[in-house]
C-alpha cells in the first residue's frame, strides 16, 4: 500500500467501485430479462378484459415522418395499451388517445427491433415502441387496424405476410 494514502481512502474507493459494478450487473440482468419478456408472447388476458396490453421493450417518442429520431426514449416503463375506446402509450409520461387521432400506424424493423410507429393527426411527435418480436408487432398492428386506424404500406405488408 503506498504510504501517501491513507487505508480509509483506499477502502472507500474500493466499496465505491465494487457498488457501481453491482449497479452496472443489476442493469445489465434487468435488461436481458426485459427483453425475455418481451420476446414471448403475452399471457392472455384475463376474462373479461377488454385492454389489449403489448409488452414493449422500448418507447421512443420521435418526430413524424422520421422515427428513427427519436427526442425521448424509455427502457424502465414502456407501454402501448389498446382500450375498447381509446389506446395508451407511455414513453416519459402516459398518453391517452382516441383511435380517431391516429393519423398511420406504421412498422419499422431492422435488427433486434420491430417498431409499431404511430402517427397522430395535428401533432410533430410521434410514439415507437419497439416489440422486439415480429408476432407481436403483427399482433397490435392488426389490432389497431381492427379499431379503424388507417395502415402504411410497411404496416400492411407486414399483416399480409404468412404465419
Amino acid at each position: 500500500m503506498p504510504p501517501d494514502l491513507p487505508a480509509g481512502l483506499l477502502i472507500g474507493l474500493s466499496v465505491a467501485v465494487l457498488l457501481l459494478l453491482w449497479v452496472l450487473l443489476l442493469r445489465m440482468v434487468g435488461r436481458r430479462l426485459r427483453r425475455a419478456r418481451a420476446a414471448a408472447p403475452p399471457p392472455p388476458p384475463p376474462a373479461g378484459d377488454p385492454v389489449l396490453r403489448i409488452p414493449l421493450v422500448a418507447a421512443f417518442a420521435g418526430w413524424r415522418g422520421l422515427p428513427w429520431l427519436a427526442w425521448a426514449s424509455s427502457d424502465l416503463r414502456p407501454l402501448l395499451e389498446l382500450h375498447p375506446g381509446h389506446m395508451a402509450c407511455r414513453v416519459l409520461r402516459l398518453r391517452r388517445h382516441p383511435y380517431t387521432a391516429i393519423a398511420r400506424v406504421d412498422h419499422r424493423s431492422t435488427r433486434g427491433t420491430e417498431n409499431v410507429v404511430l402517427e397522430f393527426h395535428g401533432r410533430l411527435a410521434s410514439f415507437a415502441g419497439n416489440t422486439a418480436n415480429r408476432a407481436l408487432a403483427r399482433q397490435a398492428i392488426a389490432a389497431l387496424r381492427d379499431r379503424g386506424c388507417p395502415l402504411s404500406p410497411r404496416a400492411a405488408a407486414l399483416l399480409a405476410e404468412p404465419g
